[in-house]
């Protein structure tokens, strides 16, 4: 699943062509994925691209805001020359698969927006992913916004240090936990406890003052990072960017996918096991 940085190199990307564009038909091929009445965003100019933690907002004239989440499989295409048949006049985000190069609409295509210059089709091979569509105000009083945590970016120390004390559960879940913090994902909460030195297993409310505020400036520095190098590439969560070039955070790397390799700091093989289904990268000297 695209994580904070993944999401928000999309909506850099997408905010040097899509404001001014106008909507002049919306098709829906499925249904089941789409929240309200689309039809309401016809005739109307893309004003404003947003981010809250992984959800891709973007703002319409009238009020309206399409909200995306691309979940795991969800991905975004504008294709410029609305021909659907060359990558060569596309920018791309989300999951990377052979709709990002192959001809539009594919079998993976819910909604097709055509604007008056272009094309964006919204494809999900797995169908987690949703469209949803209302006011400003609406969309930002959705349950499933309304319960998300503030991002790290958003936080004092104190904040964070508050939030993450509470909890018994293991640290590295309760980064990932979006109610707790929002936008952090298991690539970039692997990162983040192998800079400070944490072990992922640890119980929340056993970390002391200083190694929650070292904690929170790695987390910080690992988005910072990831958003730097366009997102990541990885086994996965998988992510190329709108050029179509592909994330790099993936060279940058402490400890996430690098199962059996020394780590960076003693040399000392990086293991990897499994917390509540997701691969956990560690050092057992660094972070024990």
């Amino acid at each position: 699943m695209p994580e904070l940085p993944e999401i928000e190199t999309v909506r850099l990307q997408l905010t040097k062509v899509l404001p001014g564009r106008r909507v002049e038909w919306v098709k829906v091929l499925n249904s089941k994925i789409v929240e309200g009445d689309l039809k309401k965003i016809v005739g109307l100019k893309v004003e404003d691209i947003r981010r809250r933690a992984k959800v891709l907002l973007i703002d319409l004239e009238k009020d309206l805001t399409l909200a995306f989440h691309f979940k795991m499989t969800g991905q975004l295409v504008l294709d410029y020359d609305d021909q659907g048949k060359t990558y060569k006049d596309r920018i791309v985000g989300g999951h990377p698969t052979e709709d990002f190069v192959g001809t539009l609409p594919s079998a993976h295509t819910r909604v097709i927006f055509k604007l008056d210059q272009g094309t964006l089709y919204f494809n999900d091979q797995r169908l987690f992913g949703w469209v949803r569509v209302g006011t400003k105000a609406s969309i930002a009083n959705e349950k499933f916004l309304q319960k998300l945590g503030p991002e790290p970016f958003e936080m004092a120390t104190e904040e964070f240090a508050e939030r993450v004390s509470k909890s018994r559960r293991p640290i590295k879940l309760v980064l990932m936990d979006q109610e707790v913090i929002s936008g952090l994902g298991n690539i970039y909460a692997n990162d983040a406890l192998w800079e400070a030195k944490i072990n992922p297993q640890t119980p929340s409310n056993k970390l002391t003052d200083k190694q929650l505020k070292l904690l929170f400036s790695k987390v910080k520095l690992v988005l910072e990072e990831g958003i730097k190098y366009g997102g990541a590439t990885a086994a996965d969560a998988k992510y190329i960017d709108l050029r179509g070039l592909g994330g790099h955070y993936q060279d940058h790397f402490r400890v996430y996918d690098q199962t059996g390799l020394p780590c960076h700091r003693c040399k000392t093989r990086i293991k990897k096991d499994y917390m509540s289904g997701r691969g956990t990268y560690y050092c057992p000297k660094c972070q024990s």
